[in-house]
């Protein structure tokens, strides 16, 4: 099974006056991946710049992501955060970091990785399910029951993630294998889209919208109409 179309949308939203969201799609290694910069636009530019020769390097044109697949990736992620977080302290800035959501397609396999609270939505069958398990304090409180999956809407602008590209420590990204069936979509998003819209919205876009330009299109511009608090970025993967 290969992928067979794709589609982005970066945009910087109603109310912010620069865009700190990058993404970054190379079809033929099936490397695609969203990056959220913590009010910085510097990590976003290194994370494009430095993460897609560091995956070649370690996975080559490989069409099967097994052997260990999952821990290379968290290597390669962890040595990454090294480098970012030496550049914060080179440039003695606490404002450097950035989310991370990121799919390695390879055939029928896909594997999934991300930090922060950027998102990974699996669309299959008219069914929308969220695949990453955000790393934030909001997601903590609800985790505790302390909030609601409802009472969240209202009090995530106000969080921030615990893990990001750049964090003191070691950044332990989530990992995990995917197999894909025919006709799934992946959305890789950032906070910008999930901030705005609820997931039903975001699960009725894209059961209305079969061509993934028109249904990037629509996301964003829900997004926007619902305030578009802040930058909105959108990458939709569908497999064949």
């Amino acid at each position: 099974m290969t992928v067979i179309r794709h589609a982005a949308l970066c945009d910087k939203g109603v109310q912010r006056k620069r865009n700190e969201d990058r993404y970054y799609i190379h079809e033929q290694r099936g490397l695609y991946f969203v990056t959220d910069g913590m009010a910085n636009e510097v990590t976003p530019h290194v994370v494009v710049e430095s993460l897609p020769p560091r995956i070649r390097e370690e996975f080559g044109d490989d069409q099967r992501l097994t052997g260990g697949a999952a821990a290379r990736l968290q290597t390669v992620l962890r040595e990454l955060n090294e480098e970012i977080r030496n550049q914060r302290l080179d440039l003695w800035s606490r404002c450097i970091g950035a989310t991370l959501v990121l799919a390695l397609v390879r055939g029928k396999q896909a594997l999934l990785a991300h930090l922060g609270d950027s998102r990974i939505y699996l669309h299959r069958g008219g069914r929308l399910e969220q695949v990453t398990h955000d790393h934030s304090h909001v997601q903590q409180m609800i985790d505790r029951g302390e909030l609601t999956p409802a009472e969240s809407y209202v009090a995530r602008s106000r969080s921030g993630p615990t893990r990001f590209l750049g964090m003191p420590g070691d950044a332990l990204a989530d990992v995990r294998p995917l197999d894909l069936q025919p006709a799934d979509r992946l959305l890789l998003c950032t906070d910008g889209l999930t901030d705005m819209l609820l997931e039903g919205d975001i699960e009725t876009i894209l059961n209305k919208a079969s061509d993934c330009d028109a249904a990037c299109q629509k996301l964003v511009a829900a997004a926007n109409a619902a305030g578009g608090h802040d930058n909105i970025t959108v990458v939709l993967i569908q497999a064949g």
